[in-house]
């Protein structure tokens, strides 16, 4: 028992006495003893009570973020699934694998990339790989979206499908990759007489891969 309840017995058994002075102490006494009794129960009661509501709030708590997670795990699997999917269909997944930098594309960019396969590629194409970059057209025009490299072609598409540039193996002599500002890459295709730059590239492991490629199957054509 408390200090501050011991206090409070103390107060209320003088006062007791002094109301019940005509009554048999002992009954007094007895009535007081149960009286607390059922108090003390009744309080330890409420607080039992209490605990096992707590401990049931904890325990559908711990369940809610159980199945949320569960769910959510569930929604990131069937998404990467749909991403795994499409990317099947634009990158050269079983023989190259992809990287998380396609990935990444294909999951932020589905409806280009879903407009690419079904409306772009030709009949027997297929996509190996891509980059996003910049072309310089002219000193005066430069235009960013996607190098595409398929079996048959290499293609440069914006992501509103709006603009594309086709270039042919056969016509590919050279590439090399350049610097392009404190951390950006260039890549420039040496396509006949012309050269081709596509620059504002971020991901040099990407650009090498999209770059080695097509410098392997233009040598092949």
């Amino acid at each position: 028992m408390g200090v501050y309840r011991s206090i409070c017995y103390k107060v209320e058994d003088a006062f007791i006495k002094l109301i019940t002075k005509k009554q048999e102490p002992e009954q007094v006494t007895q009535k007081v003893e149960n009286y607390r009794k059922q108090k003390e129960e009744e309080k330890a009661r409420k607080k039992k009570e209490n605990a096992e509501k707590m401990e049931e709030l904890k325990k559908q708590q711990s369940e809610n973020r159980a199945e949320n997670e569960r769910i959510r795990q569930e929604k990131e699997a069937k998404e990467k699934q749909e991403v795994l999917s499409l990317l099947s269909k634009v990158v050269d997944v079983d023989n190259m694998n992809y990287t998380q930098y396609e990935f990444n594309e294909v999951k932020k960019n589905k409806q280009f990339f879903n407009a690419l396969y079904e409306r772009v590629f030709e009949s027997n194409e297929k996509g190996l790989t891509f980059l996003f970059c910049e072309y310089d057209k002219s000193s005066k025009k430069e235009i960013k979206g996607y190098l595409i490299v398929t079996n048959k072609r290499v293609l440069f598409l914006t992501r509103d499908l709006n603009q594309m540039e086709k270039f042919r193996y056969q016509t590919i002599i050279n590439i090399n990759w350049f610097k392009d500002g404190l951390l950006e890459r260039g890549l420039r295709i040496q396509y006949g007489k012309r050269k081709l730059e596509f620059d504002e590239i971020f991901d040099v492991d990407q650009m090498k891969r999209v770059g080695d490629l097509i410098l392997n199957l233009s040598s092949k054509k």
